[in-house]
């Protein structure tokens, strides 16, 4: 009959400091089908190593070592854990089991390297379970059974994966007489099935019990001698130990390890480690929402303003400057510019001229300090504005110059805080105010506009509710101005749209260079532009902003890397009963990466929630619009994610190249 397991000239040395150590020298040994092989000798013998080797735990140093005709050495680490998952069974003495994982989980663990779906590995395990008597016990914990009890689900986990021979290092152990009898009754019974079982024994009643018994003596088989059992007639056949071709450990799998090795185990201490990447993701969203959340108040504000709206401003010259301009021939603004405009300008919709002037203003009552403005034109409608009670300045106002005034929201409430003072219920309109000692009558009140001008000051934008209007005319004929001063300070010009902005722009620059003679005495301005560049400036905070949010985010990575390799320490011995069981090299990588990646993963989603909690009160609070960025949100959830990638790959790599001998050693 072919040996399923072929050893020749087999060697496995070592270094001990300066000395070499033959652990192994010079090993024959050919295993049969249906073997049931006691290995024995004293400690030191070199029996571990030889079940090591056989194992696929460990390489030889020299030697031949081929399994179902496969030759072992030389292979690579993914094959021989793919062999080890397939063709071979651990039954270890110390168990070996996963405290955190139930009776079901530990023994449908080796399936889920092999890519078995969840339900269907389960299934399998639960009929093992009730075949060695643990049907009672499927959601209990290593820590809650007793040692037959661990032993049997060692022993099922060794099957559940169907496998050609069964390595059963000292089964019996760590068990009383009465659980040693059991545990080795259901390894006859194996051995009766046809499976191939090698074990190591110290008990001298037991080493005759197997269909052969093999001596080491320093390394070497000293004796190999038929035992009293008889062989099996039937064996397991390979294609029995095989689901098909290998596909890894699942998503699935990988997230739920995740989950509960990640975040579950020491709660407190991975919050504490996501503590980083929670304040420096929650820092870059709420930092970018309030910025953005200001830009567009910023925005609504100029567009309540008007933003297709263009003012022309006079630069207001004073002394030998002045004097230059008029010299070339330049009269300043004039409504003379503004009627030129509206006549070489098709996409201007609204016009408005306005000067300024310097006056006291006195109601009867108190003192006011509104800002005096001669209108003229369409000033209401370019700017936004509307009235709340009376009328706007009609015809027979313009032509006769009219002493009338129409006052803001924030004049007529503090006019109104004055009369109530003195409980004077009169309305206001009709009220006479004095301003420079001549007397004007309120003929209107203008609607409250909703102005934060900290955020509008970019702009030189001033407070509508604060002005007091007069008919420009009245302006220009009945109060006294320097000679040479302009006509207007500002002409205002509403465009019907914002694409028309550039277009009109270079229309007006034209005209004014042939009013003006060529003289630049005036700015143009639009408010749009003006908050562009305001924003722009915003942007550094925005870039230091991210580069301190980033700091954290490293910060947190760097404690994700310190936890992870905190737990590859405390974890070495599952790490080799992973291996044992059949976990490559990258199966066990990939399960410290997902780890990682959890943590940071549910750190981001932390942040991202305390972020939305900050933005959404900080902003009720100051009056701000919340708004966020969905980009933005994408990018943080990415970079936490990328942190856990990054930080965890140097302790999944440790994890991955610990030495399963070692790790299965380990306390």
């Amino acid at each position: 009959m072919e040996s399923i397991i072929h050893i020749d000239g087999l060697k496995r040395h070592y270094m001990m400091g300066d000395t070499l150590v033959a652990a192994l020298d010079d090993v024959k040994l050919d295993v049969n089908p249906g073997d049931f092989l006691m290995i024995v000798g004293s400690s030191g013998s070199g029996k571990s190593t030889l079940m090591h080797l056989l194992g696929l735990l460990d390489v030889p140093t020299a030697g031949i070592m081929e399994i179902r005709g496969q030759s072992m050495t030389g292979s690579s680490e993914a094959k021989l854990s793919w062999m080890r998952n397939k063709h071979i069974g651990f039954v270890f003495q110390q168990f070996n089991l996963l405290n955190d994982l139930n009776v079901i989980e530990n023994i449908a663990l080796p399936l889920v390297y092999r890519g078995v779906p969840r339900k269907i590995r389960h299934e399998r395990a639960k009929e093992l379970a009730v075949k060695l008597g643990l049907g009672k016990r499927f959601r209990h914990h290593p820590k809650e059974l007793s040692g037959g009890q661990l032993q049997r689900i060692a022993i099922a986990r060794a099957l559940i994966g169907n496998p050609d021979i069964i390595l059963a290092d000292e089964p019996t152990g760590n068990l009383d007489s009465a659980t040693s009898r059991e545990i080795m009754q259901i390894l006859y019974d194996l051995n009766d099935q046809g499976h191939t079982i090698i074990m190591v024994t110290h008990d001298p009643k037991l080493a005759d019990m197997g269909t052969r018994k093999v001596t080491l003596l320093d390394g070497h088989i000293v004796e190999d001698v038929p035992g009293k059992r008889k062989k099996p007639e039937k064996t397991v056949e390979e294609e029995g130990a095989n689901d098909g071709q290998r596909h890894g450990v699942g998503v699935s799998d990988l997230v739920r390890i995740g989950i509960n090795e990640g975040l579950l185990a020491h709660q407190m201490r991975t919050f504490l480690t996501m503590l980083g990447i929670i304040i420096g993701i929650s820092s870059v969203i709420a930092m970018s929402s309030f910025s953005l959340g200001s830009k567009q108040k910023q925005a609504d504000q100029i567009r309540a303003l008007g933003a297709n709206l263009v003012k022309i401003v006079d630069k207001q010259f004073e002394n030998e400057r002045l004097v230059e301009t008029r010299v070339a021939g330049s009269l300043g603004l004039s409504r003379a510019d503004l009627n030129s405009l509206r006549g070489g300008i098709p996409d201007i919709e609204k016009a408005a001229c306005v000067r300024e002037i310097k006056l006291n203003v006195v109601h009867s009552l108190g003192g006011l300090s509104p800002r005096v403005l001669g209108v003229q034109g369409d000033y209401l409608e370019v700017n936004n504005l509307s009235l709340a009670e009376g009328r706007f300045f009609d015809g027979k106002d313009w032509a006769g110059s009219s002493r009338t005034a129409i006052i803001g929201s924030a004049i007529a409430k503090q006019i109104r805080t004055l009369k109530a003072d003195r409980n004077d219920t009169s309305p206001l309109l009709g009220d006479t105010l004095l301003l420079g000692g001549n007397p004007y009558v309120i003929v209107g009140i203008l609607k409250e506009k909703a102005m934060d001008l900290d955020e509008l000051e970019a702009t030189s934008v001033s407070d509508p509710n604060r002005d007091l209007l007069i008919p420009l005319e009245t302006l220009l004929t009945r109060t006294a101005h320097l000679d040479l001063r302009s006509e207007v300070d500002e002409i205002h010009l509403q465009l019907k749209n914002e694409d028309s902005l550039t277009r009109a722009g270079k229309s007006i620059r034209s005209i004014l260079d042939v009013t003006h003679s060529g003289v630049m005495d005036y700015d143009m301005v639009i408010p749009m532009d003006l908050l562009k560049q305001k924003q722009q400036s915003q942007h550094l905070l925005d870039i230091l902003t991210i580069c301190i949010s980033s700091i954290s985010i490293v910060v947190g990575g760097i404690g994700i890397m310190n936890i992870m390799l905190a737990s590859v320490t405390e974890r070495i011995r599952e790490i080799g009963i992973r291996r044992a069981i059949g976990a490559t090299k990258m199966d066990i990588m990939r399960q410290f990466l997902m780890e990682s990646m959890t943590i940071s993963i549910t750190g981001g989603l932390f942040g991202v929630v305390l972020a939305g909690i900050v933005v959404i009160c900080v902003c009720q609070f100051i009056g701000l619009p919340v708004v966020f960025s969905l980009p933005l949100l994408c990018i943080a959830l990415v970079a936490s994610t990328l942190t856990g990638l990054v930080f965890g790959i140097y302790p999944a790599y440790q994890a991955a190249n610990k030495n399963p001998v070692d790790a299965l050693r380990s306390e």
